[in-house]
């Protein structure tokens, strides 16, 4: 329950804010939003998860109501805060500004840590053996079990400066702190991997920067992550972040949660990799048994080899769309499903007997010396290799899997690529359509409260597209959709009179061109939307030199670049033009006179083109049930209130909206889109 204690600690946060913090402005839907974590996470809604939904629009001040409720709840309850975004900018700015702002105001104290996945970074061990004790130095130990290609002499030196900045405590051992990266492939050998990490064992653990990293992590209240690391470290056993029982959890920009985690229970794996993975454990086994001298474990590259051809020939007479092979409701073909089950069983057992040969190893270690130049290399190579056979056994497991016929089929498709050797090799992809019940078990069933938000969380005016998307069961959490602090009925929402709608492509292209010369304020900021790249391109070839002012197209500068030169120019009171895609329909700031006139080429549907859209789409329509009126069209409508969102920015930012798509007023759900949207001037021309 919401103590008093508690009560005053959060109110006297607020008080503090609201009387130091410059220019703040009193937002009735922010004290709201206050109130709503604070009972929802204090377990004050009886019969009811401590999980709140809150859609808080631009300017409502989200991030202070969560921080100076959450943090004091989450000490007082002796749990860690967990605040997760979905780009490294809100990231930059949680770390950087909001988080130690709050430190002045919230009354309880708090450290905060910025915490990263093992793999950003540098493992000291494998940095110093690449660097001292290459493989190549030792006769007994085969290098190409460890590098495809050893590094050149260009890249040692560059190891090598990495080791003395790192010893000299120049460098923290972060990748993301290094002006000049090394080669991906260079990277993976010597940065953390919980497959070859020793952790305690290891006699550089206490200068390890991983775990240094960790041990602060342990000891901060409020930890910043992202939303890939979140959904990476809980389906990878949960060994960077705190317990989730342990965790009240926050995530900002909720409206990414889901995209990201289809991402994270997707599988695949290629029939050349499998076979040189299954080459590396026979020579790993091999090294390990002669050194440790027991008898060579069998492990039968000839079977792989065999099955992995007949497999590859029959995929090869496979029909592919764009180099893809989708399989109909991720029904597998039984001939193929066939092969693979013999390949599943033969590199099972390969990786069975891998595990008990790699045990072995670990054992013999604790009872002999082995010179580390030959025991380091081994024990990264075996723990690599033990990596890709899991990985390759996983997909196999999940490719022939059957579905239940209840729920939402995987995805299931073949993708086919030519290697550098010429050779074709074919990856094989097996994802799931639904992950609302991997996102149950990992998050919503264990933490100890949640808090889910964005400025879009809606669709279409209800919660209904979001609770389908991450499993949450409406009747079992609390959802808060706030009002806008901003006005919106000045603002002109202006349907065009087109000729041509956007699936007449030609047509809608050219028009847009001619529209675009003839509305511009080329003495203005103005930023226009286009949903696809070659539309774009092709409006932008049409009126780039017509237009009396600087035109910026998404691509000719890196986005920063662009917003940055936009705001110089209206500075100087010039004219300026942006063409953007999908990332300038988010996340972008455009205050007061930068941006005066928003023009929105067309209404962004989700098309299903990747495998997985088009799979659940086919079961959608095999269930009866509609993908468009399901999918399509409450993502459009979330997508069209982002995009319109980049005008009012501050109570005092004036403009207007301008879009290129007929289809508002001729189609049927025209009428649903303009109903959702804030209470703008509908102007119909």
């Amino acid at each position: 329950m919401l103590s008093d204690d508690l009560k005053t600690q959060i109110k006297d946060s607020f008080i503090a804010l609201k009387s130091d913090m410059k220019d703040f402005k009193v937002r009735p839907s922010q004290n709201k939003m206050i109130a709503e974590i604070s009972k929802t996470l204090c377990g004050e809604y009886q019969d009811s998860n401590q999980i709140l939904c809150v859609e808080a629009p631009t300017g409502t001040g989200k991030t202070f109501a969560y921080l100076l409720s959450a943090i004091p709840i989450a000490k007082a309850h002796n749990k860690k805060l967990v605040v997760s975004s979905a780009n490294v900018a809100l990231q930059e700015q949680l770390l950087f500004k909001d988080i130690p702002e709050a430190q002045k105001y919230c009354q309880v104290a708090f450290e905060y840590a910025l915490v990263k996945g093992r793999s950003r970074y540098v493992c000291i061990r494998n940095l110093i053996n690449l660097c001292e004790d290459t493989p190549a130095e030792n006769s007994l130990f085969d290098n190409t079990l460890l590098f495809d290609e050893p590094p050149g002499k260009y890249q040692l030196e560059q190891m090598s400066e990495l080791l003395e900045n790192y010893s000299a405590k120049k460098w923290n051992g972060e990748i993301d702190d290094l002006m000049r990266t090394p080669e991906h492939d260079i990277w993976q050998k010597i940065n953390c991997n919980r497959f070859t990490c020793t952790a305690k064992s290891c006699e550089f653990y206490q200068d390890c920067a991983f775990f240094n990293a960790r041990k602060k992590i342990s000891q901060a209240d409020v930890i910043i992550a992202n939303h890939d690391l979140v959904l990476a470290d809980l389906a990878t056993g949960n060994t960077v972040l705190p317990n989730v029982d342990e965790s009240i959890f926050i995530f900002d920009e909720a409206h990414h949660l889901s995209s990201k985690a289809l991402s994270h229970f997707s599988l695949t794996t290629g029939t050349e990799f499998i076979k040189t993975s299954v080459r590396q454990a026979k020579g790993i086994g091999d090294q390990m048994c002669k050194i440790n001298d027991q008898d060579v474990v069998d492990i039968n590259i000839k079977q792989v080899d065999d099955y992995t051809a007949d497999l590859s020939k029959l995929l090869k007479s496979l029909t592919f769309d764009d180099d893809i092979h989708l399989f109909e409701q991720g029904q597998v073909d039984e001939s193929i499903k066939h092969i693979a089950k013999n390949l599943f069983i033969s590199v099972a057992d390969i990786q069975q007997k891998f595990s008990i040969l790699k045990d072995s190893w670990t054992d013999y270690l604790k009872i002999k010396i082995v010179d580390k130049s030959l025991a380091d290399p081994i024990n990264n190579a075996s723990g690599e290799c033990e990596q890709h056979l899991l990985s390759i056994v996983e997909l196999l497991s999940s490719f022939l899997a059957s579905d239940d016929s209840s729920k939402s089929p995987h995805s299931r498709w073949i993708e086919k690529n030519t290697l550098a050797n010429k050779k074709t090799n074919y990856l094989l992809n097996s994802a799931q359509t639904d992950i609302s019940g991997n996102l149950n078990s990992l998050i919503w069933s264990k933490a100890s409260g949640v808090v889910l938000t964005s400025a879009t969380l809606s669709s279409l005016g209800s919660f209904d597209r979001l609770n389908k998307q991450l499993g949450l069961q409406k009747s079992d959490n609390q959802y808060l959709r706030l009002p806008s602090p901003f006005t919106f009925d000045q603002v002109d929402f202006i349907i065009a009179k087109f000729k041509a709608n956007p699936t007449q492509v030609y047509d809608h292209t050219q028009e847009v061109g001619t529209q675009l010369l003839k509305r511009l304020d080329t003495k203005q900021g103005s930023l226009v939307l286009f949903a696809s790249n070659k539309q774009m391109q092709l409006v932008a070839d049409l009126v780039e030199k017509k237009l009396d002012c600087t035109l910026f197209v998404q691509g000719e500068y890196p986005k920063k670049t662009i917003l940055e030169k936009h705001a110089d120019l209206r500075k100087q009171d010039k004219g300026s033009v942006i063409f953007g895609l999908d990332s300038f329909s988010e996340g972008v700031d455009l205050k007061g006179d930068n941006l005066t006139h928003l023009v929105i080429v067309k209404l962004r549907f989700s098309v299903p083109t990747s495998p997985i859209d088009k799979t659940l789409a086919d079961y959608l329509q095999s269930q009866q049930r509609n993908p468009f009126m399901e999918i399509s069209l409450p993502d459009a409508s979330l997508r069209l209130i982002q995009a319109c969102g980049r005008l009012i920015r501050t109570e005092t930012d004036t403009g207007k909206i301008t879009i290129f798509d007929n289809r508002l007023t001729t189609k049927f759900y025209g009428k649903q889109l303009l109903a959702a949207l804030p209470n703008y001037h509908i102007v119909v021309e």
